[in-house]
């Protein structure tokens, strides 16, 4: 791989000031790459930005981009990964939830929502997955599947134990994901109250739309 070079674009300093100009710190650049890739991607599509926007909002050059991610569709499958990563820490964390079925999906929802709507959360709310390379999709898919059908197993088990009332476990399953996925983009709503209060009253709405009688 050869050395990060470019000159800084013109009326930004250099990774907007979070680096010093010596650091080689890989890793946190390419995180915060990744950060102003989903936030333009989620705000206004894939193919309506570019890689010299992205490093725009950074004061990098283009060339900087291409020294941590060999394409755009490498960066957007990047973002990608990083919604895999804090979905599935979200189903991890209910997995190792004490108690009923139904308060393991609850706590899915709250710790979903806090991750959404931290530093990398618009990451997990891209939309664009069809504009994947075909083979990344794919894998893309089969994942998803994956992870619907480990929460789908807990609503079923709430079905079992009794704490959970739905008819059709992918229907109830479709709608916890789904239903934060807009949170991102209506941040003024809740800016007041902030994310764990965010997080608690989707987790609330959760109880109540899930719980048997």
């Amino acid at each position: 791989m050869a050395a990060e070079t470019s000159r800084p674009a013109r009326g930004r300093r250099r990774w907007n000031g979070a680096f010093e100009p010596s650091t080689e710190d890989h890793a946190q650049k390419r995180r915060l790459l990744l950060r102003e890739a989903g936030a333009a991607f989620s705000a206004r599509g894939f193919h309506n930005v570019s890689l010299d926007e992205v490093a725009l909002r950074l004061g990098l050059s283009k060339t900087v981009c291409y020294y941590y991610f060999k394409d755009k569709n490498h960066l957007l499958l990047s973002c990608v990964e990083i919604g895999f990563e804090l979905a599935e820490q979200a189903l991890a964390a209910a997995e190792a939830t004490e108690g009923r079925a139904l308060d393991k999906v609850v706590e899915f929802t709250r710790a979903y929502v806090r991750n959404i709507t931290s530093e990398l959360g618009t990451c997990a709310v891209l939309t664009d997955l069809q504009a994947l390379a075909a083979g990344d999709l794919a894998a893309v898919r089969r994942r998803q599947r994956q992870f619907s059908r480990r929460l789908i197993e807990l609503i079923k088990q709430g079905l079992a134990d009794g704490s959970v009332a739905v008819s059709d476990p992918r229907v109830a399953v479709s709608w916890i994901v789904s239903a934060p996925l807009m949170i991102p983009k209506l941040s003024h709503l809740w800016e007041s109250e902030g994310t764990s209060w965010l997080a608690d009253h989707y987790a609330e709405l959760t109880r109540r739309s899930l719980s048997a009688p």
